[in-house]
């Protein structure tokens, strides 16, 4: 079955993770990078991983190295500020070693390097760009240039990976693309306190204020708002902005001392419609980009590349004689539609600052939590997506 060619574009976390899946299938597998071999390795931000994702890096035998640089997330706290409501998730009242898992993004791809590094039917093109997909009724080529020069590459099932960011002579597809006009402010903020893997989710009228638990006494901030009150508060001063978000978020999490790293992500919704192209099938935000209010952008795409493992193996014959793209792209939909629209209807929710809209805000995140059923059937849809 090695004959067989998987190519995969791009080298992210969703990507390698597709293309490492793919290889203990035993099929050969060609990955694109358009960046050099180094790109990734000394970015510190930080990513949220799900139990489902961790699930699939026990299964690609990665997690227990992962995890000695892991953080872990046993509580979720989430209100509203100047509303009453609040609820409070906790890993114990689940059976779960932890809600979730705080990694960096370099120390997940080095790990994710090694293992493709450790496949010898995997080859990684860095410095390469696809350029043209050649579709014909009895071949499939792509041409690809790297590092200056051309090359054409045979392929039996096209998986796009490279978060939706190229357009692509000969493949034909369609998104809805929705322009959300909010900005992220992403940065790491020191507290005076430990935060004992406590997670917090505050909204605010000037958006949802995210802290995530990094070392002991440090968060990862995610402040996501509009994009005319984030740009304001980007050109403050440390000490002026420390302030801002002490009266925005108050002091549950404790006293907040100093911030560094920003960075600022412009947010949009982008959702993959359909791909014509016989065998190219989308991955990751190369087929749904959403609003990070959940943290689930990173664990759609990991369970992404698990589905599509698992359908090659299930429907896919020896010649790959089938055309999946329909198939996969509409079966993938509807298993994650549910997480998509929990997400688009969170931000919905608490992005909406029409008058009352505080109060139904607050007595939603109340009655959540009176209500056990309903959080557990919460707490397994963000962790595992089903």
């Amino acid at each position: 079955m090695v004959s067989n060619n998987i190519t995969i574009v791009g080298a992210g976390p969703v990507g390698l993770v597709a293309g490492a899946l793919m290889a203990e299938l035993n099929y050969s597998v060609n990955i694109i990078e358009a960046n050099h071999k180094d790109f990734v390795l000394k970015d510190s931000k930080a990513l949220a991983l799900s139990n489902s994702t961790v699930f699939i890096l026990k299964k690609l035998d990665i997690w227990k190295d992962l995890l000695k640089k892991a953080t872990y997330i046993n509580e979720i706290h989430v209100s509203q500020k100047n509303t009453f409501g609040r609820t409070l998730f906790e890993a114990n009242d689940y059976e779960e070693d932890a809600l979730g898992y705080i990694v960096s993004y370099a120390d997940l791809m080095k790990l994710l390097k090694n293992k493709i590094e450790g496949l010898q039917n995997v080859h990684i093109f860095f410095n390469t760009k696809l350029e043209n997909v050649k579709n014909f009724k009895d071949s499939k080529n792509i041409l690809i240039k790297n590092d200056g020069k051309e090359k054409e590459l045979p392929f039996n099932l096209l998986v796009l990976a490279d978060g939706g960011k190229a357009r692509i002579a000969g493949i034909d597809l369609t998104r809805e693309e929705k322009d959300i006009n909010h900005i992220a402010l992403v940065s790491s903020l020191k507290i005076n306190k430990p935060h004992y893997g406590r997670a917090y989710e505050r909204f605010t009228k000037n958006g949802p204020i995210a802290l995530l638990p990094n070392t002991s006494n440090t968060f990862t901030l995610v402040w996501t708002g509009p994009k005319k009150y984030i740009d304001e508060i980007a050109k403050l001063n440390n000490d002026s902005l420390l302030k801002i978000l002490q009266e925005n978020f108050g002091k549950r999490a404790g006293e907040f001392v100093d911030i560094n790293e920003k960075s600022f992500f412009v947010l949009k919704s982008s959702i993959l419609k359909n791909i014509s192209t016989p065998n190219v099938v989308a991955i990751g935000n190369a087929s749904q980009i959403i609003h990070p209010v959940a943290g689930q952008g990173l664990n759609i795409g990991m369970r992404d590349a698990l589905e599509l493992a698992k359908f090659v193996k299930t429907y896919f014959d020896d010649s790959f004689s089938k055309n999946i793209s329909h198939d996969f792209n509409r079966i993938r939909k509807s298993q994650s539609k549910d997480i998509i629209n929990i997400t688009d209807q969170l931000s919905s929710i608490f992005l909406n600052n029409i008058i009352g809209f505080n109060n139904l805000r607050g007595l939603s995140l109340s009655a959540l939590d009176a209500i056990p059923p309903l959080k557990r059937k919460f707490v397994r849809k963000m962790s595992y997506g089903a």
